[in-house]
This record gives structure tokens, sequence and C-alpha cells, in this order.
């Protein structure tokens, strides 16, 4: 049995006590337990945490809590922000568990205060005990207090059998990180406080707001008032998100794209562009510019960056560099001159001068540069951090040049992948690795609608150099999930972030296969259905309430839930778009979305991959298992083939009741040991519209016969 001191937040001489808590937390990781017994369990019996720290062991029994009331000890230095953290768990507690007199209390014991605002490399580490006196936290600083309260609070998920653990983390990257698009869809307030606390559940600590688009323009601004949107946040909004952040351990980037992307700035400012333009609700690459000749724009660029700077307290300021359409600069007569002048060769040394221009403003305001990975240039500074999105090579190229590096490569959750997909990408896995896991998706049967797009990025593969694994380790920073807002507005966006982000807020914060073996999806499923609600976040309720609205009721939300979205961007390009990308031509002006289309589809509400079919797969596993299990497979069949004779079924799922009934009766045969064919499972899994059912690689095995 090992003693449990409560818990205990403390500070002091910042310097000499983060070496003194790493000092006790690297002893303890050691095996150095200070006299805690604690023998390890086999798997099953450990708690389903996530992320998954770095160690975790079990000891005997449990706790069982007296009180929802949860007081916190402060022994050294009381932290209000971990109070509050505190006061939040109780309160969800307290839901659970009647009301009582007495007080549980928890011991938090920190040897740093952190700064109001966190930076670019906080210690967040922390080591959190429970036996049966109670509960225990040490951590170096009020941050790693925050993410060990978030592990507590999935140890309490009963209250009146908290199991006794011995819990050592530390994060594996400093930053970990969600970007989110209001640019394209605005997203309101509450809605990004929320993704705020949800992110703090699963230990994300970076919220990216890419602020300025062609299709809007989110930010106030004194010097130039015509710049907002009609929907943009106000400076009080700005602050109360910020400050909700910090609370939480959260940094907020802010991005103002350019010099492309600006079609909204040019509008309202058409001086500061080569051409004029006008505000398009078309999504795609534009030809709009900022003029890198002018010494105006660089004017209203510094001032614009002073505003941001003062809603933003964070370490960095992203300034975007993306997708430059080289048009507006090529054609004109005066900026050729311009790069003449100079020596410039060619429009990417342009838009390099350009970046250097708006780097130096970030730097006169003591912020550091973070930019997408196309101002990859041999005159990029050395100092910027870049941003990599154009696949694994993108990430070596810049951490050649001594850049450090957030990948992002992997993880667009706008592409409607699977949690299991990108959890498979590991941040500082080989180029090698990633660059065959790329390739292994081209040939899974779920991708063949779009496996030609998927193609089309191999060309970012040019150029690509090999980098030792000890200068992959010093300048990779982190990671970040991307969720574009092209197709995604307040109403989805917590079905499309959620259904994906736990596995990759693991992925980012815990080390290489630490966690149990297979066991992601379980335990996804559990923080989906107790962290997400106390967040205010309820999928499954939110998912029935749409299905409602859409009058697809009763059973028929049973087969909605079979259906996924079409993959990569299949949706947002549609086949024109598609058709033209693949034969390298400019993207046609025509696409079937714009910011003005309602996205209140059945493709637009369902979750990008279902849980119906992990169900299915359980199911039939038990089937071959036990025959009560089949009775119950046989039920579901039956529903499928029910549902195709119904006289009026919802037009939306119309089309997939033949190809449910293919499935049931390729399942049947199976059962019976007669394997199904490739071509009838392509039939049951082609897309229709826009809608596709995305049988899973292991149930398509099976089907196939494949041991």
């Amino acid at each position: 049995m090992f003693m449990l001191w409560g818990v205990f937040l403390s500070c002091g001489n910042r310097a000499t006590s983060v070496d003194s808590a790493r000092s006790v937390l690297h002893s303890r990781r050691e095996g150095k337990s200070e006299g805690i017994d604690i023998t390890s369990q086999p798997d099953q019996r450990l708690p389903e945490l996530l992320p998954w720290p770095q160690v975790c062991r079990l000891g005997d029994g449990h706790l069982r809590l007296q009180s929802a009331h949860l007081k916190a000890s402060f022994p050294k230095l009381a932290s209000d922000r971990v109070a509050a953290a505190l006061a939040g768990l109780s309160a969800h507690l307290a839901v659970q568990m009647a009301p009582a007199a007495t007080e549980q209390a928890v011991v938090l014991e920190l040897e740093t205060s952190s700064p109001r605002y966190p930076g670019l490399s906080e210690d967040e580490s922390y080591d959190l005990t429970v036996d049966s006196r109670g509960i225990r936290i040490r951590a170096a600083t009020e941050f790693g207090g925050l993410r060990a309260l978030a592990t507590l609070s999935q140890l309490l998920r009963d209250p009146l059998a908290v199991p006794c653990v011995e819990i050592i983390d530390a994060p594996r990257f400093a930053w970990r990180g969600l970007l989110l698009d209001p640019a394209r869809h605005f997203l309101e307030l509450p809605v990004l406080l929320r993704t705020l606390d949800a992110m703090a559940m699963c230990k994300l600590n970076v919220l990216h707001l890419h602020l300025t688009d062609d299709q809007g323009f989110r930010l106030p601004s004194a010097a130039y008032p015509k710049l907002p949107s009609a929907r943009h946040y106000s400076v009080e909004q700005l602050d109360q998100l910020v400050n909700h952040a910090a609370g939480l351990g959260i940094r907020v980037v802010p991005e103002l794209d350019m010099p492309g992307h600006v079609t909204s700035w040019l509008t309202a400012y058409p001086e500061w562009g080569s051409q004029q333009t006008i505000t398009t609700d078309r999504f795609g690459v534009h030809q709009a510019c900022l003029d890198p000749t002018s010494e105006g724009v660089f004017e209203a660029i510094g001032h614009l960056l002073g505003e941001l700077a003062e809603r933003f307290p964070d370490p960095c300021i992203h300034i975007g560099g993306d997708e430059v359409h080289p048009a507006w600069w090529s054609q004109d007569a005066r900026i050729g001159e311009f790069m003449r002048e100079r020596g410039f060769e060619a429009v990417n040394d342009l838009q390099a001068y350009f970046n250097t221009r708006v780097g130096e403003l970030v730097g006169d305001l003591g912020r550091q540069v973070v930019a997408w990975d196309e101002v990859d240039h041999e005159q990029l500074p050395v100092d910027w951090i870049v941003q990599a999105w154009r696949g694994a090579t993108s990430r070596d190229r810049l951490l050649s040049r001594g850049n450090r590096v957030v990948l992002s490569a992997p993880y667009y959750l706008d592409l409607h992948y699977s949690e299991e997909t990108y959890y498979g990408f590991d941040p500082a896995a080989s180029q090698v690795e990633l660059v065959a896991q790329e390739d292994a998706l081209l040939e899974d049967p779920r991708f063949a609608h779009v496996a030609g797009g998927m193609r089309w990025t191999q060309q970012w593969r040019e150029g690509a150099v090999t980098l030792a694994a000890p200068q992959l380790a010093s300048g990779l920073l982190g990671a970040e999930a991307c969720l574009w807002g092209e197709l995604v507005d307040s109403q989805m966006l917590d079905q499309r972030l959620w259904s994906r982000l736990p596995g990759l807020a693991e992925r980012f914060w815990s080390p290489t296969d630490a966690a149990p073996a297979g066991s992601l999806p379980r335990r996804a499923e559990r923080f989906r259905g107790s962290s997400l609600v106390a967040c205010g976040i309820d999928l499954e309720t939110q998912l029935s309430a749409q299905l409602d609205q859409l009058a697809i009721s009763g059973s028929w939300q049973d087969i909605a839930r079979l259906l996924e979205p079409v993959k990569w961007y299949g949706r947002l390009l549609g086949e024109q778009a598609l058709a033209a990308r693949l034969a390298g031509r400019e993207m046609p002006q025509a696409r079937p979305y714009g910011t003005n289309t309602p996205l209140d589809q059945l493709a637009d509400l369902l979750p990008p991959a279902s849980e119906s079919w992990r169900r299915l797969e359980r199911l039939l596993a038990a089937t071959l298992e036990n025959s009560v299990a089949g009775d119950e497979l046989l039920v579901v069949l039956e529903s499928w083939r029910q549902a195709a004779v119904e006289s009026s079924p919802p037009l939306s799922l119309k089309p997939f009741l033949p190809l449910l009934v293919a499935l049931a009766d390729s399942i049947d045969s199976r059962l019976r040991g007669q394997a199904a064919t490739v071509t009838e499972l392509d039939y049951v899994s082609a897309p229709q519209g826009e809608l596709m059912l995305s049988i899973p690689p292991t149930l398509r095995a099976w089907l196939l016969g494949a041991e």
C-alpha cells in the first residue's frame, strides 16, 4: 500500500524550484518511488486514460470519495487557476454524487508559479498518486498541475471506486495544437470556449486561429475600420477568449494570412493590391495578392500586426504565406521592373523579400514568426517556426535548414479520415515511414474514389532530403491538427473535431506505443462519452437532434449512422475541379460550395467516420464466439432488409438500401463459409453522391475470406 498526501500546488524561486521539481520527477521516473510500493497489473485493470501517461502503475484497491466537494490544499503557494480547475471538476462530480457536508482533500504541490499566459516551452510534467488515504499531485508548475487535474477527472469517472494508482507523466511535444478556421465560416465565441475546455481535457495546448482569408476578416481594426467582416470578433470577445485559454494553460496563436488569401483585404482597401478584385464566396486559390513593392502596404501591415499583438499576448504570430498565386505579380510591368532592379529571378524570390519585411515587423513587436511551409527559400531566416502541411518531405526540408517545425501534413481533419488512420502517423517517424503510410492509403479501398487526387500531392516530394534522427528530434516542436472551415460551421464543428481529435491529442502527448495495444478505440469512446460531455459536448445527442431535423428518425437513424461523407477533398472540389487538378490546370471557378451554400445536408452532419461499423465488427466477432450474439446480428441484418422494402424511406438514404441488402447477403454467406468477391464489396462501398458505406479493412478482409 502506498501513502497518499492529497494534492499540493506551490511556488517559489522559479529557476531553482523548476530544477528541484524536475529532479524529483526524474527520480520517480527512474523507479525511485520514495517508499511507495507499487505493483504493476495486467493492462485490462488499468484505468482507461487518454492521453496515455508515460508511467501508470496500479496499487491495491480503490479510494472511495467521501464527498463531491473537492478541497484544494496549497502548502506552498496558492494558484487561482488550478483552484478554479479543481472547482470545475468538483461541480461536475456533484452531479454524480449525493451532496455531503464533508470535504475531500486534494493536495496540490507545485514548485513554482507560472506566467499569466503560457509560452513556447512550459514544464507540464506532473506526478499523481491515489491511494486509500487520498490524492496527491506534484508538479513543477501550475500548468503541470492543470494537466494532472485533467488526468484526475478521468480517474474520477466512478467516484466511489477511484483506482489506487501512481502516474508519472510529461508531454512528448511542447506544441500540441489545433487549427480552427473562422475566416471561411464564422465560429461563435461560445463554441470556441467549449472547444478550449475540451482541449484542456485531452491536454492540447495551442489553439491556432486562422482569422483572415479571401472570404472574411474576423478581427476588429481601429486603424482600418473597413476591414472587419460583418461577423467578426469584438475586442472584448478576443480578450475573453485569450484569458479563458490562459486559465486552462492553452496558448492562442493568431494568423494573418498574407500576401495571398487577401481578397477580403483588397475589397476594403484596393490600393494595397496591384489589381482590382471584389469579395467572393468562392473557395480555392485566388489570384489576389498584396503589392510587395508598396511601402504603404508594409505600413498597413505594421499597424495590423500591432493591433494583433495588443489582443494576443502569445509569443508567436502566424503570417500565413501559403498558396500565393503568381499571376498578379508576374503580369505586372511595374512589379517586374522592381524584381529586375533587385535581382529577383523568380516570383518566389519576391515572396521571400515580402516575407522578410513582414518578419522584421513581427520581430519589432518582440514576437516569433510562424508561417506555412511555402515560405521555404534559401533566404528563409533560421529562427522562424515553419508549419509543414505539404507532406512528410516538407517537414524534413525545413528541419535541414535549421528551422523549428510544427507538423500538420498528416492531420487535416477536413479530409474525413478515421481516428485510427490519423493516429497511425507519428509526428517523429522517419520520412521513409511517413511516405510509406501515405502511399498505403492509396491502396485502401475506402479511398479508391479519390486516390487520383491523393496522388496529385506526390509532387511535393520533389527535392526530398534525408534527415538524421538527431536533427529531427532537435527541431521538431510538435504537431497540429487542422480543421479548415470551408465545409464547417458552428453546428457541426463538435462532430467534425471530436470524432477524431482525442486520438491525435494522445499522439501529440504520449510516448510512441506507450498505451496498451489496441485500446485507443475503447478509450476514445469513453473519453467522448464522459470528458466531452462534461465540457458540454454530447456528440450522440447532437447527432440525434440534427437527424431529427432532417426528418430522419427512429430506426432510420441507425441506417444513417452507417454512412460517411466521401473522403479527401471529394466534396469540396466536386467532379469538375477534381478533374482539373488531376490534369494540372488551375481550379475552375465552379465548385459545389461557397460561403453562402447552406450546410444542412446529411453529409454535413454525419461524423466523418462511422462508429456503427466498429459496433458491427464487435458484434461479428462475438457471433463467432456464441449463438446469442449471432441472434443479435441476424436482427441487425434483417433490419437492413426490412428497410429496403419500406415504401417511403428518407430520400438521402434510399440509394444505400440495396447496398445494405447486398452487404447483409455477403455477411450471411461468409458465416456459411462462402467468401465475398472484391466486385461485390466495391459495389457496396461505392460513393452515392457525397456519401458512402465505408467498410473497415478488417471487416472487408473477413468478408473476402482473408486470414
